[in-house]
């Protein structure tokens, strides 16, 4: 065992005593402080975040003790996090959320009568599960960082998709092009990482053009808008937003990914399964991800933006219907 692991463990027993924390549970929490690399500005700060872990540390092997439960949680970059710091570092601001909504209706759907034929012009046969991955459709899991700027991730994700679907090739579009253009001054009523409603990011991409994320990288903080001009790359030409129903949502992605908005207020601790743990009596819709499939048994496979070692390799497959209010709000680029 490391020396410096074993004198930490060996100063802190009184307080493991009086906490009635263990040994098990300290070499726990050095193990995850050191795969996540935490360092604190002092002790205070270091212990409160430790009962933090050790809260959750408990929760977690209730809950996957319990076999009746669908979907397994695990330690990840969020367990040192109240929820309250969950929510407003990562989620969008609740408030913002609900005033974004109503006021994007006109940019939900957009079509352009001098564009191509739509991609969902027929109606298609519903095949019995989808899932875009297997087809090459979709880039590599991002992570936002302690920004509230999924909204952009969605969007570059729609974009990056139909790009692949219409050209042929998979590229990976700026998310920070979005969080720093995507803005008031442009016209658009968007709050950087308190929230945004990927809908405008289509709208703007489609008069501006976006870029790639090798020519404009995420940094996370919202900049000052680096882009010029009206050719920056990809224009998605007509979009939609998709009927609030399993069906509509199912027909949807048989022709490629679609945007949606959910409920992720009790996603942090998520590792694999089909997860059904948000409150259905109380929906917020306060993160975007990009809804990529679903399975034979009518799961929902959604690419979220919290990097690779958040859930399933970075993905969730949420449980049928509108779990965690997935039918809401969406749209769909058809040309």
């Amino acid at each position: 065992m490391n020396r410096l692991i074993l004198l930490s463990i060996i100063m802190l027993m009184p307080l493991c005593l009086a906490q009635d924390i263990n040994v098990e549970k300290l070499l726990a929490y050095n193990k995850w402080s050191s795969q996540y690399q935490r360092v604190y500005l002092n002790e205070h700060e270091k212990l409160f975040r430790q009962m933090i872990f050790f809260e959750k540390l408990q929760k977690m092997k209730e809950h996957n003790s319990n076999p009746n439960n669908t979907y397994s949680i695990h330690l990840n970059q969020f367990s040192d996090m109240t929820k309250e710091e969950f929510t407003q570092k990562i989620l969008m601001k609740q408030d913002l959320v609900g005033h974004l909504t109503k006021g994007a209706s006109q940019e939900a759907t957009h079509n352009d009568v001098n564009s191509e034929a739509q991609l969902n012009s027929k109606s298609p046969t519903l095949a019995a599960s989808i899932d875009w991955r297997t087809k090459g459709a979709v880039t590599s899991v991002k992570n936002q960082g302690n920004c509230g700027s999924c909204w952009s991730f969605s969007a570059a994700g729609l974009m990056e998709s139909f790009n692949f679907i219409k050209n042929k090739a998979l590229v990976d579009f700026s998310e920070q092009q979005l969080l720093d253009c995507v803005i008031a001054a442009n016209g658009y009523n968007i709050h950087g990482c308190d929230g945004g409603w990927p809908a405008y990011c289509v709208d703007y991409a489609s008069k501006v053009g976006i870029t790639t994320l090798k020519n404009y990288p995420y940094v996370g903080v919202q900049n000052k808008c680096n882009v010029t001009g009206t050719n920056n790359g990809f224009k998605p030409k007509q979009w939609n937003q998709v009927p609030n129903t399993s069906n509509d949502l199912k027909m949807a992605l048989n022709f490629s990914p679609v945007s949606v908005l959910v409920d992720a207020n009790n996603w942090d601790g998520y590792q694999s399964g089909i997860f059904n743990g948000c409150d259905q009596s109380l929906i917020i819709l306060n993160h975007a991800v990009l809804a990529v499939g679903y399975d034979k048994q009518d799961n929902w496979i959604v690419k979220n933006s919290w990097g690779p070692y958040w859930g399933e390799n970075g993905y969730m497959r949420l449980a049928p219907n509108n779990t965690c209010g997935i039918l809401k709000y969406n749209i769909q680029i058809t040309a």
